[in-house]
């Protein structure tokens, strides 16, 4: 398992996490763990347009940087996390599961992915 992988495992087995996805924020697919059921190309793609709308709302309400969004569906929720200028984060939960302590460990491990996936 590649130093990368073993970083983002430790975001992977946080309950209630289905999937786990590294992209750039090109909307290129880096990395992905998880099953199947999910677009991961059309996540990828889409992704980024998000962590723009995000980054945009922030600066008109004077409150920074993007880093990190939450988004709750009938299905699950998902969290996109910026992790550098070139990378982004993003983790699809099943519905119902507490996700701050998720929240927490990507704070925690931000730096370390973004050194390690460059």
């Amino acid at each position: 398992m590649s130093e990368l992988e073993t970083v983002l495992e430790d975001l992977r087995v946080h309950e209630g996490v289905e999937h786990l996805l590294l992209l750039g924020r090109d909307g290129l697919l880096i990395h992905h763990s998880g099953g199947d059921g999910v677009d991961t190309e059309t996540v990828a793609a889409l992704a980024p347009g998000l962590a723009s709308a995000g980054a945009a709302l922030g600066d008109a309400a004077g409150r920074g940087e993007f880093s990190t969004a939450v988004l709750e569906w009938e299905a699950g929720v998902g969290v996109l996390a910026s992790v550098s200028s070139d990378t982004l984060l993003a983790i699809l939960l099943h519905p119902g599961v507490g996700f701050a302590p998720l929240l927490r460990s990507i704070r925690e491990r931000r730096a370390d992915i973004a050194a390690i996936a460059g």
